[in-house]
């Protein structure tokens, strides 16, 4: 996060995404990845071919694919996924996920997968954002009376 003139706080996709990113190949077969999006506790798995990403997976495309007899990763994800940059301010991510109604984005430098971005990393930045600015209005108040 930086902190522009003014007390502006700027804030990008960088200082909020997760950097661990579990991924899948496009050969992975349906099962197998709605196994490990279970084992991680995640809803979106991007598919990546040498570090490069060429899809998308959400637990509801697996969902809807279960049961299908030779169903793999590449059969059902989402080609071309919307990417950010590590560099994109997180207000604009947010609102291509809100646009798009996606609950993740993966984040993508030059062809390589660096991270991904979730609501849930939104939600927890948009807190920390409305707890500092909170402490620092009540330290003022205190200092002031």
């Amino acid at each position: 996060m930086n902190a522009a003139e003014g007390g502006v706080i700027v804030i990008a996709v960088s200082d909020i995404m997760t950097r661990e990113v579990i991924t899948i190949g496009p050969d992975t077969p349906c099962e197998k990845a709605r196994a490990v999006m279970d084992e991680h506790r995640i809803r979106h798995l991007p598919i990546v071919t040498g570090g490069r990403l060429v899809g998308m997976l959400s637990d509801r495309d697996v969902r809807s694919a279960t049961g299908a007899v030779s169903a793999r990763a590449d059969h059902i994800m989402t080609r071309d996924p919307v990417t950010v940059t590590s560099r994109t301010r997180v207000e604009h991510a947010a609102r291509r996920m809100l646009e798009g109604r996606f609950g993740a984005l993966p984040v993508v430098d030059g062809d390589m997968l660096v991270g991904i971005v979730t609501y849930t990393d939104l939600l927890r930045a948009f807190v920390d954002v409305i707890e500092t600015a909170t402490q620092e209005r009540i330290a003022v108040d205190f200092a002031g009376g």
